[in-house]
């Protein structure tokens, strides 16, 4: 009989309560305040009046994968409150809620008739059709009158997720016509209008800047359940704001480089032409002279700060930049970050005006007290790829440093002088378009602009850099296992009399290569899959000690395992996983009867599917056991990535760490590293920044800490170009090698070289022609060869599946692709994809492979 292990239902533990005041304390610091004209902070026993959707009805997360399941979720309103703010517009916020509430029950109705069949029917329909809230009631004056106080705060919230992207319609990327004429009337009847962005991307805030009595404008993101107090800490001045943004927020949605292709915008989802090249971001913006509402690297706070630039050296292969920081401010301790970009020469190969290529933050400085802050870069990390050379290049000219708070706020700090061209690594070119494409060119441009900054370089200080600074790679590639002699190993005599076991190789009786060898190829190709479809077995895990108070997790699509065939027959312990990209995604309760049958189906662990079922999920809470697994929500990664704080990303790479320990799940399915190429990716929330760089950085720091645990892993994904929803599965990205390898790949590498994170996963779209998963060029000579990566490599669910191949103009990929191309995992699994790939070994072994 199986046994789960989990907390009674009500226990807060001393961790949960810990883990929650961190996240709490990192949701503030990456909050960016856009605007401000002094008001803030508020006073504590201060009065306002709470309008708009996410004041009661606050959004946490978004949908899908990445959703979270906390004990508590704290809205804005009790926030404030719990803050010491009295709302005085108690009652409108409750005529707006029951509103809501029957949209709501409207909605999971139809939900719930499409999972009549199979729940799974109603999840997918959510995430494809999520709830857009229709019409606000407008504020009427006896609302006026009874919400009386001279502030106003208003809160913008929208939903994104899995499986849909966001619309450039009204309600989503655009304000309502209903959240217009209030925040009109709110800006003609007080004094003070806060606006609040609840919000997982940027939306067009053009109507709000233009508010006569806008007093702030806060991007506060979704910070799952402490959204409500971290917002609050803000507001009330308990944090200084310090976030600043990784995203170009654009005047208009026409200024952002793809804006006329980007999925369904123009109509065709089978092709995604990514004609914009390097030039994503700041990188466009700042590269065509495109004046932006708010820059990357851009964020206000309660007091100010002087950034004075020193000496810039070169030591042990990087670029040091000495910098001294100063709070110029009368009344708050704040924090700045100090960010240094590099304008290449623009000589053969083509660059964008600047890139991100260093950045600290300083403590927490009082008023008038200075700090000294060193920034550092790789002078490798100033290098190009060039298609036409195979090859990373430091080409000769001048790289100009720039060190400023933002990509538009910087001044010039020195000269970089390369004097002849240097080949950093030699590679070979993978992964070429697949047809012809013309990238935009911003040659010209570029090259006015820095004609017109001749004068201030002529007194910038030089370093010269030589080839012997750099260290040179030249990468050596695998012949493919396909193009090699296949031979049939002999076993030994005690290989045939008997089945190894894998603990044999844990004490080091027989080696590992002998243990593979006495694998037949039905048992590799179990290994090759995951548990689905597969009857429950006994859990066994090497050394992590389970005690009563621990969990053994029911698996579900959010704890999902590896085979467990082979636990009794060989010993070969079945691997724990989760989803969430905010936060490790459980079951929150779950049930056992007294027979110790689980009787709680998994999926509930995703979000909002409890009100797909309109009822108590547990069926008996007296006669059968209920156990509960509440795990600490993490802000979006956005949010993660605006603190620009390594010490924020390690606490939250350490909660990961602990409660996977508890829960004990080996592999986090996260984080996901895709870019931010346009605002209306459903998924931006999960991710970090348009920038490789921050995203880079981010997850490593993340990885480092939760891979700094015994038994705890992650999986880096969506891997690669996973840019967008619509028609996710098929969409085959048009990208050049250079664009692929400088933004779209450059995050990954940084976290694998850095960090050397436990696994990596697959995208569902194509590059260039030919599925991720099925990609041999991606996934063994880049990422393996040239980086190299020693995790294992899994598919994203359902990444095979034939299903639709009828409607589809690229056909899906396929379990023999998978594993030819380097996948060591194809997930969820099934009993076909175990026959699939054990008859093409068998045709391998007869000398062909299909």
């Amino acid at each position: 009989m199986n046994k789960y292990y989990g907390l009674k239902p009500g226990t807060i533990t001393k961790q949960e309560l810990e883990h929650t005041e961190i996240v709490r304390d990192v949701a503030a610091k990456g909050i960016v305040l856009l605007e401000h004209d002094g008001t803030l902070p508020l006073k504590s026993g201060s009065c306002a009046a709470l309008f708009g959707y996410g004041a009661r009805n606050t959004i946490f997360s978004g949908l899908g994968a990445a959703s979270f399941t906390s004990r508590e979720e704290v809205s804005i309103e009790e926030g404030l409150e719990r803050a010491g703010i009295t709302i005085t517009s108690k009652d409108y916020l409750r005529r707006y809620s029951a509103v809501i509430q029957d949209e709501e029950d409207a909605y999971y109705s139809v939900m719930r008739e499409a999972a009549k069949e199979a729940l799974i029917d109603g999840v997918i329909k959510m995430y494809r059709e999520p709830l857009v809230p229709s019409a606000q009631p407008i504020i009427s004056e006896t609302d006026l009158k009874e919400a009386k106080a001279d502030i106003a705060i208003f809160v913008v919230s929208r939903m994104a997720g899995e499986d849909a992207d966001r619309s450039l319609i009204e309600g989503d990327y655009y304000l309502s016509k209903e959240e217009k004429e209030n925040l009109r009337i709110l800006s003609e009847n007080y004094e003070k209008v806060i606006v609040l962005l609840n919000v997982g991307a940027p939306l067009d805030t053009s109507y709000i800047r233009s508010l006569p009595n806008l007093s702030a404008l806060l991007f506060v993101g979704q910070a799952a359940g402490v959204t409500g107090l971290s917002v609050a800490d803000i507001l009330t001045g308990k944090v200084t704001p310090e976030g600043k943004l990784v995203d170009t927020w654009a005047e208009k949605y026409e200024d952002y480089p793809n804006a006329d292709n980007f999925a369904a915008m123009n109509g065709n989802v089978d092709d995604e032409y990514y004609t914009e090249g390097i030039f994503v971001g700041y990188r466009y913006f700042d590269s065509f002279g495109i004046v932006p509402t708010y820059p990357f690297g851009y964020g206000l706070s309660y007091t100010e700060f002087s950034i004075n630039t020193g000496n810039i050296l070169k030591e042990n292969g990087q670029v040091l930049i000495e910098t001294e920081v100063k709070n110029i401010g009368n009344d708050y301790a704040g924090r700045e970050v100090v960010q240094a970009y590099v304008s290449a020469p623009n000589t053969e190969i083509e660059k964008a005006y600047q890139d991100l290529k260093g950045f600290e933050k300083t403590d927490l400085l009082q008023p008038g007290e200075t700090q000294r802050i060193q920034v550092a870069f790789d002078i490798r990390s100033l290098a190009r790829y060039s298609e036409k050379k195979a090859a990373w290049i430091l080409e000769a000219g001048d790289y100009v440093v720039r060190v400023g708070n933002s990509s538009r706020n910087t001044r010039i700090a020195g000269i970089i002088r390369v004097e002849e061209e240097i080949i950093c690594e030699q590679c070979k070119n993978l992964c070429g378009l697949d047809e012809n494409m013309e990238e935009m060119s911003a040659k010209e441009l570029i090259r006015k602009i820095r004609a017109e900054e001749i004068r201030s370089i002529a007194d910038a200080q030089v370093i010269c850099i030589k080839k012997e600074d750099v260290s040179y790679i030249k990468n050596s590639y695998r012949e493919p296992l396909w193009e090699k002699e296949v031979q049939n190993l002999q076993k030994t005599e005690e290989e045939e009399s008997r089945l190894l076991r894998f603990e044999e190789i844990l004490s080091g009786k027989i080696s590992l290569d002998a243990f593979v060898n006495s694998l037949t190829a039905e048992e590799m190709s179990y290994l090759c899959v995951g548990n689905a479809g597969e009857g429950e077995a006994t859990f066994v895990t090497y050394g992590s000690g389970n005690t009563k108070t621990d969990a053994i997790i029911p698996m579900s699509p959010g704890t999902c395992d590896t085979t467990r065939n082979l636990v009794e027959s060989r010993g070969i312990p079945n691997m724990h996983m989760s989803d969430g990209g905010s936060g490790l995604r459980m079951l929150p309760q779950f049930e056992v009867d007294k027979e110790g049958n689980l009787l709680t189906d998994g999926i509930i662990s995703v979000r909002n599917v409890d009100k797909i079922i309109g009822r108590d999920y547990i069926t008996d809470r007296v006669n059968h056991d209920v156990f509960e697994q509440y795990t600490t929500g993490l802000p979006m990664a956005t949010m993660l990535a605006q603190t620009w704080d390594r010490e924020c990303w390690k606490k939250c790479g350490e909660i990961e760490g602990k409660e996977m320990q508890w829960v004990h799940v080996e592999l986090w399915l996260a984080p996901s590293m895709n870019i931010h190429r346009n605002p209306l990716c459903g998924r931006n929330f999960e991710y970090y920044s348009e920038d490789p760089v921050i995203t880079g950085e981010c997850a490593s720091a993340v990885i480092k800490a939760i891979q700094s645990f015994r038994y705890a892993g992650v999986t880096m994904k969506h891997f690669a170009c996973n840019n967008q929803e619509a028609n996710r599965h098929a969409t085959n990205a048009h990208v050049s090698e250079r664009a692929l390898r400088e933004i779209y790949l450059k995050g990954y590498e940084i976290a694998v070289k850095n960090a050397n994170p436990a696994a990596m996963m697959t995208s569902y779209n194509m590059i260039n022609g030919t599925h991720t998963a099925n990609l041999y060029e991606l996934l063994t000579l880049i990422a393996r060869d040239e980086w190299g990566f020693d995790g294992m490599i899994m598919t994203d669910w359902g990444t095979t599946s034939q299903s639709d191949n009828d409607k589809r103009k690229y056909k899906a990929s396929t379990c023999a692709g998978c594993i030819r191309a380097g996948n060591d995992l194809i997930m969820p699994g099934s009993h076909k994809m175990v026959t699939a790939i054990c008859d093409s070994w068998k045709r391998i072994m007869c000398g062909g492979f299909c």
